[in-house]
């Protein structure tokens, strides 16, 4: 008995000095093989199966064979623990190095850099460093696929118009796509791009090149003052939109949502607690034919007619003065030349001020625009003062709205024109909306007023 309390303790000693936490099962079965040394004589004296001495030294010589081998395998366990920990010690930030490199999806080489190999593991990890052999890392499809399309977003709009005039000599209802947007829009880091890319049954003005037609592209990098974009993109001067279906006169004139190739910067930025600014420079080489100014009234529907070297600036400082109200008042300069192959060629400045105004849902907002032509003027565009207002609640599922627009042209044959244009915006159900507006645009002169348009018109949009 004395024996075999003294081979216990050696064992446990033994255990404690040389195998290491990744080794707790093996540890774990030679100490359950040295209770069960101890414990099974005085078990065996309370049975009358074990009262033969020559029976119980059997059983002992047994377990002692058994203690020997779990003392061989602990031997091995030793010796295949220092060969794995001498790596280690020699370089201890190559593993680091390695482990940082996988961290991006990588396998790990060998096993070395993992803490909880198990021993069979550990061996065949022993064999591959013996032979001298670096595994190359090789990163897995799936993860390899996920970062390149995970900051690659693709969406849509589709539009069902459908047009009812009311009393206007010869116009006809319609019913039709009226476009189907293609959005594709990425980032990866500062850098990234947008594309717009509409198409539809027929062409949407008689002067684009086709039913299909690219709206938007360009590239951008992002820094913490704003972005630079380089490609085809909105032309900027006062508002952007008034957030109409039908649209407004500046529209049918080429002004807004007037898409040109260039390069540009444009941003915002908090300048204190509650004032901040939005600001915009933008240089175009020459336009993109397809805005959405109505034939003969913008310089794109004429052939050989292009814009160049058009320069535009906005600043406009914003006043927070709490959560749910601000002001927005900004000014606006462009300058361009707009060459014809036949003649003439004309020098075109704009100056615009605009003011945005949001009291919690309710959103207003109005602008006045100066455009003067310099040169010979035969064809549009021309001198003129262009007027805009609205106002529209902006929360919840119904939002209803009111937009004026108006232009009083100086050159040519002069005039003025306005539109008035009651709407309303309902959400049916999640990325799925109807929109309802009602039209009425007035021509006023001295010699023949007349009213352009007077319709409603029907607007089923789903976006993705």
């Amino acid at each position: 008995m004395r024996r075999r309390i003294l081979a216990i303790n050696r064992l446990q000693v033994r255990l404690k000095q040389c195998v290491p936490r990744r080794y707790l099962p093996l540890r774990a079965s030679a100490v359950a093989t040295s209770i069960l040394i101890a414990v099974l004589p005085a078990v065996c004296q309370t049975t009358a199966s074990c009262t033969s001495n020559s029976s119980e030294e059997a059983q002992i010589l047994t377990l002692k064979r058994k203690l020997a081998e779990q003392d061989r395998r602990i031997d091995q366990l030793e010796k295949q623990v220092k060969t794995l920990l001498a790596p280690q010690k020699k370089a201890p930030g190559a593993v680091a190095t390695k482990t940082s490199q996988n961290a991006s999806g990588a396998h790990t080489s060998a096993g070395l850099a993992n803490p909880k190999v198990k021993p069979v593991q550990a061996k065949t990890a022993l064999v591959k460093a013996n032979s001298q052999t670096t595994s190359v890392a090789q990163t897995k499809p799936e993860k390899r696929l996920r970062p390149l399309l995970s900051p690659v977003h693709f969406g849509g709009n589709v539009y069902l118009y459908q047009y009812v005039p009311l009393g206007i000599p010869g116009a006809h209802p319609k019913f039709e796509l009226y476009a189907f947007s293609a959005l594709v829009d990425a980032q990866k880091g500062a850098w990234g791009f947008h594309a717009d890319y509409r198409l539809r049954t027929t062409k949407l003005r008689s002067y684009y090149p086709g039913n299909t037609w690219l709206q938007q592209g360009y590239v951008r990098y992002r820094t913490p003052w704003g972005e630079v974009k380089a490609g085809s993109f909105y032309r900027r001067v006062g508002l952007e939109w008034d957030d109409s279906f039908f649209g407004n006169i500046e529209y049918f004139d080429g002004f807004m949502l007037d898409p040109e190739f260039g390069v540009g910067f444009e941003g915002s930025h908090d300048l204190s607690g509650r004032l901040g600014a939005e600001y915009s420079l933008q240089y175009f080489s020459t336009n993109a034919p397809v805005n959405g100014s109505l034939p003969g009234r913008d310089f794109v529907s004429e052939p050989g007619a292009s814009a160049k070297n058009d320069v535009t600036m906005r600043f406009a400082p914003v006043w927070h003065f709490n959560k749910w109200s601000s002001l927005n008042v900004g000014g606006s300069f462009a300058q361009g030349a707009i060459d014809r192959d036949a003649g003439p060629h004309n020098l075109r400045r704009q100056i615009a001020a605009d003011a945005t105004l949001q009291l919690g849902p309710i959103l207003t907002y109005g602008e006045v625009l100066r455009q003067t032509v310099s040169g010979v003027v035969v064809l549009p565009p021309q001198d003129a003062t262009y007027t805009l207002a609205g106002i529209r609640w902006a929360r919840g599922r119904y939002q209803p709205r009111f937009n004026f627009s108006q232009a009083n042209y100086h050159g040519l044959s002069g005039g003025r024109e306005y539109i008035l244009q009651p709407g309303i915006t309902v959400r049916l159900v999640d990325n799925l909306s109807f929109i309802y507006e009602f039209d009425f645009w007035r021509e006023v002169s001295v010699v023949n007023p007349t009213t352009i348009d007077r319709s409603l018109n029907l607007v089923l949009l789903y976006h993705f």
